[in-house]
């Protein structure tokens, strides 16, 4: 008699991009591992890494049946690490998890807790880094909070509401049948911003974004901070995005997202004059 083998479909596809962090993708995996839900894969993409990270990684799948590892033949960048991995999951959901940050135990289970009638769910973003002033010392804060968009309940979130508060850095779950049959996925050609334009295209396509008011997410410098020159070529190349949106058909109608925009615009101006 013929067997047939069931395939188990996760509930969550956690996707993570590695690059040259072999000093913290075992901690970041560990984070993902260690969820309340445990009805997940990793699929994490070593980006031709120089350094140890695809090892650590294997060591990792190793010991977790959970774990798929993937190998760029070249640095193809974030957004095509992203999209492949994105190609390769079989998960209800697609969630976001870069390998030197980490996640709180309960994050997975807290946002599925929404998942009903929703293609997109985000929560805040706990940010801690070096101090530039005190050696030694970190400081910590919320993006929203830094963005001013205060919560204490969940919310709707609009493509005008994501613009003017830019709040293109929290890093969301995402239903994959809404990706699919849009057919989005990252611009491969963007190694920065590509978050926000990412977040962006997906909203224009009508998504329904929940907003959690509660910061899950541990978002990790491990520099004291880049060199100015660095910033400033980022900052420019944020600038020349955010223009290129200027002209894009959910614009060319809303006067209030292309301020939006402009403010967006503005503000990284503002951040090469300050630099």
């Amino acid at each position: 008699m013929d067997t047939v083998r069931r395939v188990v479909v996760p509930r969550v596809s956690v996707i993570v991009p590695a690059y040259n962090i072999a000093g913290y993708l075992e901690r970041g995996l560990d984070s993902a591992l260690a969820q309340t839900m445990s009805d997940l894969e990793v699929i994490v993409v070593d980006d031709a890494s120089s350094d140890a990270t695809f090892e650590v990684a294997n060591s990792v799948a190793a010991r977790d049946a959970r774990v798929r590892v993937l190998r760029n033949k070249s640095n193809s960048g974030v957004s095509a690490s992203r999209n492949r991995a994105m190609h390769a999951a079989r998960g209800e959901w697609i969630a976001l998890l870069d390998g030197d940050d980490v996640w709180l135990p309960e994050r997975l289970q807290r946002m599925m807790a929404y998942a009903d009638n929703v293609d997109v769910i985000s929560d805040d973003v706990y940010f801690v880094a070096r101090s530039r002033t005190r050696p030694g010392e970190y400081v910590f804060w919320s993006l929203l909070r830094e963005r001013g968009l205060t919560l204490t309940k969940p919310r709707w979130l609009s493509l005008r509401d994501f613009v003017g508060y830019d709040t293109g850095l929290i890093q969301p779950v995402f239903r994959r049948a809404f990706l699919t049959r849009h057919e989005l996925e990252y611009n491969p050609s963007m190694r920065v911003d590509e978050d926000f334009h990412f977040a962006f295209e997906i909203l224009w396509k009508g998504a329904r974004w929940l907003q959690l008011q509660r910061a899950y997410y541990v978002y990790i410098s491990n520099r004291a901070g880049a060199a100015s020159s660095n910033e400033r070529v980022l900052w420019q190349i944020i600038i020349e995005h955010t223009r290129s949106l200027c002209s894009h058909p959910a614009v060319v109608d809303d006067a209030g997202l292309a301020a939006a925009l402009e403010r967006r615009i503005q503000e990284g101006n503002g951040n090469l004059v300050y630099d």
